[in-house]
């Protein structure tokens, strides 16, 4: 069997605009876990995402999650602390916290053999990525059969939502949507923005 983590974040990583940057790993044996998650997801001409939907598509997807067989596993980074211009922003930003999460998901990940798969971002070439996650895959001993970057995959959507209602609670301080899976959430890791 293979295990799978799918990843996506909210926030931005810029010094100014929000004040978190939240990511998100889904992580479950299958993606067939996540079918129903997926088919609540509103279907538009456009695209919807966490940030477009309303409260009842926003709820209805994220109570199928919470009845998935799936683990959360995040990072949230605290921005507002201090602008000093040490602090790492953009990519920098981007890539430390997709490396605190992949190692935190691939430990937890329940099977050996797994497919990661990120949303697709001009934060992190694909070769870096591949690279990154086959150099943590050794550390935690976990044999990673596919790395992918990818928008429109199921699960990425589906991390989108949780990454969505995660960012909410951190950046408005609204935990109605962070209440709806917080049984599912297994780490929860909040710094400040490294240097």
């Amino acid at each position: 069997m293979t295990g799978l983590i799918a990843i996506d974040e909210s926030g931005d990583t810029g010094l100014r605009g929000s004040k978190h940057f939240v990511m998100v790993a889904m992580i479950t044996r299958r993606s067939r876990c996540l079918l129903s998650s997926y088919k609540a997801i509103p279907k538009h001409q456009t695209e919807i995402k966490f940030y477009n939907a309303n409260r009842q598509e926003r709820l209805k997807v994220l109570s199928e999650v919470a009845e998935s067989d799936v683990t959360i596993v995040y990072v949230c980074i605290i921005k507002d602390r201090n602008h000093d211009a040490s602090f790492l922003s953009g990519n920098e930003l981007y890539e430390y916290a997709l490396n605190e999460l992949l190692k935190k998901a691939l430990e937890n990940a329940p099977c050996n053999d797994v497919n990661v798969i990120v949303d697709d971002s001009r934060f992190i070439r694909i070769d870096d990525l591949r690279k990154n996650v086959i150099g943590l895959s050794k550390e935690t001993r976990r044999n990673v059969k596919k790395v992918e970057k990818a928008s429109s995959n199921k699960c990425v959507r589906i991390a989108d939502y949780v990454a969505g209602s995660i960012f909410a609670k951190y950046e408005r301080n609204d935990d109605e949507y962070y209440k709806e899976i917080e049984e599912k959430i297994s780490i929860a890791c909040e710094s400040l923005r490294p240097r």
